[in-house]
């Protein structure tokens, strides 16, 4: 193995690699820069995901400053034939993603995508130290989808409609694209405990098994948010037709916060808010619950996504019908997932639907008492509480309520008697094949 070189910027840059039919794999240089629009343009005209990668001076620039490495294969005449990128997107570091892969027309069927891959995963393990990689594939791409799981990824979550349409023209989608989150632990993790919600606990359970992430796992029931005031970060992606928030604690404000950055994303014209929620408290896991009980649904995990290997659930509320057509999988594990995925989605909008009607009627019969009423600042709030102020009135009650904590560590049966398995709850099961930034290729 080549030593990696150190740039003038202090960044390091993977090593060139003479690939025995020609082509080679080098670390991007400001001497790539001129190519990369060219390359991006000859895939996906002017629509990628990332507009730096049309602006070679912004491309330079997004390099030096060590949050992304890219590396570039050539063919034999020294013409760009792909380019990989690894970028550290998670608040967790050691998490590294893996992105923004092409290949040019060309070069398709020549095996350098595999090998750019291959060369990508080295150097995260080698001079990186990646606890893990997320890889982040299109899910109208199937073939990306195969090579990383060929390479031990495993299928953890979706993002649904992250890709909106007007950036799928060229290739004539009829819809926003998901995203698949496929995930590889290099067996260096150091996972957070995991408090997992019980309505989800059986899904959550398979999707770590399977992905062979350990750590301590227990079904908790927080009888409340934290007492103190929530800490989290909004993120708006008016380009991506969405809104995040990640909850590192859910706290006393938890239900303003949400419902304020929630009505923005709407009002602005959002096609989705979601909502990461930490896992790594019984809080974080009280949150889902509440929020499963307002109408948002589940769509998977992002595993050690939050400093210290803090699992996030991913929440959602869409403002518009998912375009679940357009998913396009690549093996029958992937498909379940998406079935999960779907089926809560659509608990989630029968029960949403319900909510927002009932809060409606209220508004008309009684407008001075129709808002929501913020949680007490000084104390605790027991979960049944919260409920009640938020107008549920236990119509909508949480699964398994009152249920002593169950620990995960070590199980992976499905059929354990420990572990309650609500009616609606997701059914994932595990593939059965086996060996952020921007989505894979």
């Amino acid at each position: 193995m080549l030593e990696s070189s150190i740039s003038e910027a202090g960044v390091l840059v993977p090593p060139l690699h003479r690939e025995e039919d020609g082509y080679t794999i080098a670390g991007f240089t400001a001497a790539d820069a001129p190519d990369i629009p060219r390359a991006f343009r000859a895939v996906y005209g002017e629509d990628y995901l990332s507009p730096l990668v049309y602006d070679p001076a912004a491309f330079i620039e997004l390099i030096a400053s060590g949050e992304q490495i890219s590396l570039i294969a050539r063919d034999p005449e020294g013409d760009i034939a792909g380019h990989i990128a690894l970028a550290f997107s998670s608040p967790n570091r050691g998490v590294v993603e893996l992105c923004q892969g092409i290949v040019t027309p060309e070069h398709r069927k020549s095996g350098i995508f595999v090998r750019m891959i291959d060369r990508a995963l080295d150097f995260a393990r080698t001079t990186l130290g990646a606890q893990a990689i997320l890889g982040i594939s299109l899910t109208n791409h199937i073939v990306s989808q195969k090579v990383v799981c060929k390479l031990g990824f495993r299928d953890v979550g979706m993002e649904v409609d992250y890709v909106p349409q007007r950036m799928l023209v060229q290739e004539g989608a009829a819809g926003p694209a998901a995203t698949l989150l496929q995930y590889l632990d290099l067996g260096r993790s150091v996972h957070a405990p995991c408090h997992l919600p019980p309505s989800y606990a059986l899904w959550f359970a398979r999707l770590l098994n399977d992905a062979s992430i350990s750590g301590h796992r227990q079904i908790t029931l927080a009888t409340g948010l934290d007492q103190r005031p929530s800490i989290c970060e909004n993120k708006d992606m008016p380009r991506f037709d969405m809104a995040r928030l990640v909850v590192r604690r859910a706290g006393n404000d938890f239900w303003t916060l949400v419902g304020d950055h929630e009505a923005r994303a709407e009002a602005e014209g959002r096609r989705s808010f979601q909502v990461f929620i930490g896992l790594g408290t019984p809080e974080g896991a009280a949150a889902v619950e509440l929020l499963r009980g307002w109408g948002y649904a589940c769509s998977g995990l992002m595993p050690g996504y939050l400093e210290g290997g803090q699992h996030v659930a991913i929440m959602y509320r869409s403002f518009e019908e998912p375009y679940f057509e357009g998913i396009q999988l690549h093996n029958a594990g992937a498909q379940r997932l998406l079935d999960s995925v779907r089926a809560d989605w659509q608990r989630a909008e029968r029960l949403g639907a319900e909510l927002r009607h009932a809060f409606v009627d209220e508004a008309v019969e009684a407008p001075s008492q129709a808002a929501l009423p913020m949680l007490p600042d000084s104390a605790r709030a027991p979960m049944e509480t919260t409920m009640q102020l938020l107008g549920l009135g236990g119509r909508v009650p949480l699964q398994n309520g009152g249920m002593t904590p169950v620990d995960l560590e070590g199980e992976s049966d499905a059929g354990d008697p420990r572990i309650p398995i609500p009616e609606d709850a997701p059914q994932d099961e595990a593939g059965t094949d086996k060996p952020r930034g921007a989505a894979l290729q």
